[in-house]
């Protein structure tokens, strides 16, 4: 039985996976198992995969019909032997060492997860690094770390939360722990959602202090898999996380006001984000219908109330606001539409010298029949002061 279970998923990868599968199989320390999915590849792909497997024993190759990543990793994961399990992309590197690092800490700690930095570098189309560690998550971590029993790793789950170790797969996790679980294969952010349902189960974690993974955001956004698309799902998603994530604390009674500025900020920031996504390749919305998705859609109760919660309503605005007026920069609302108030809440609160008029349509807008949070209501009050009841 191997120490390691290395799983790479691929699908029509024939320029990036073999230099993937080298990062792995060249590693100094070799008690692994080299596991890779080919998820129906159409190009050579799959002839690859079958040589690598027939020059190194360690190789094993499964072929299946096209699934999606996150079933490859469940398949993966079911087959898997070794004693730990380890994710890599198939247009990833593991760094030289990485093994061997973390086989020393398995050895000495035997941890349920270790937990892994990802270095996020912009490059080219030949993985030549235009900005390293785009992100600044190498700085997030500065010392190794042992959580050895189940109360500190939970008084650190927040800790790993804000450090970006939970938010994807590529993390070192006990066999026996993650074939309990599965990934869900209809979002993209699966991993994320994951590390959350396992959580309960982990009594023992390492933090790593060295980087033991490349991450490459390619320069054009084709060569990217999930980067700068549009799926429609991504409120739902994100308010699972948010759930998810509450109600993890909640039973950990770990919630405290720490935990739910963390978690509201984080939402926040996730609905900017939903926000922007409007503009990505493959959202065929119109105008109209993105403005109504907004009121409809993402400004429902979770957002409402953990923005209320949190004292961050005026954030909540500032950032809907502020997404709606990007959207009108670049289309325009007709004003025969049933939700062109939004435009002229907008315009209106951006004019410096206001008249009368424009303070009507402020107050009108914030109270339109579709505008059932009453957007612009913060704003409208620091205009006018609290003299009148708004």
């Amino acid at each position: 039985m191997p120490m390691f279970s290395i799983i790479m998923p691929v699908y029509n990868n024939e320029r990036y996976f073999p230099i993937a599968v080298q990062s792995v199989l060249t590693q100094e320390y070799r008690d692994l198992e080299l596991i890779i999915i080919d998820d129906g590849s159409t190009d050579r792909t799959l002839q690859i995969a079958d040589l690598i497997a027939k020059e190194d024993s360690r190789v094993r190759v499964v072929h299946q019909k096209n699934q999606w990543i996150f079933a490859s990793l469940n398949n993966g994961i079911q087959i898997a032997k070794g004693n730990y399990i380890y994710i890599v992309n198939s247009d990833d590197k593991l760094r030289p060492g990485s093994l061997k690092n973390m086989a020393e800490k398995v050895e000495r700690f035997h941890p349920d997860v270790i937990w892994t930095k990802v270095l996020i570098h912009k490059c080219n189309e030949n993985q030549g690094i235009i900005e390293y560690d785009c992100s600044n998550l190498d700085k997030k971590i500065e010392s190794d770390m042992f959580f050895e029993n189940s109360d500190e790793f939970r008084d650190n789950w927040i800790f790993l939360n804000k450090s970006s170790l939970t938010n994807n797969q590529v993390n070192l996790y006990k066999r026996s722990i993650a074939k309990k679980y599965k990934f869900r294969n209809d979002i993209y952010g699966a991993d994320r959602l994951y590390n959350i349902n396992i959580a309960p189960e982990i009594k023992t974690a390492f933090v790593l202090k060295e980087a033991v993974y490349d991450h490459f955001n390619y320069k054009s956004d084709e060569m990217n898999v999930s980067i700068g698309k549009y799926y429609g799902y991504e409120h739902e998603m994100f308010n699972l996380f948010y759930n998810e994530n509450r109600k993890l604390l909640s039973d950990w009674n770990c919630l405290d006001n720490e935990a739910l500025q963390y978690l509201a900020s984080t939402r926040l920031r996730e609905l900017s984000f939903e926000l922007r996504s409007f503009n990505n390749k493959g959202c065929e919305l119109s105008l109209e219908e993105k403005i109504e998705k907004i009121f409809n859609s993402f400004l429902d109760k979770d957002i409402y109330e953990l923005a209320e919660e949190s004292g961050k309503l005026e954030e909540l605005e500032a950032r809907v606001l502020s997404g709606m007026r990007e959207l009108f920069i670049r289309e325009v609302l007709s004003p025969q539409s049933n939700l062109y108030f939004a435009y002229e809440l907008i315009n209106s609160l951006l004019i410096y010298e206001k008249d009368k008029e424009d303070y009507v349509k402020i107050k009108n807008a914030i109270y339109h029949p579709f505008n059932k949070y009453h957007i612009g209501q913060c704003f409208y009050k620091k205009l006018i002061g609290d003299m009148e009841d708004v």
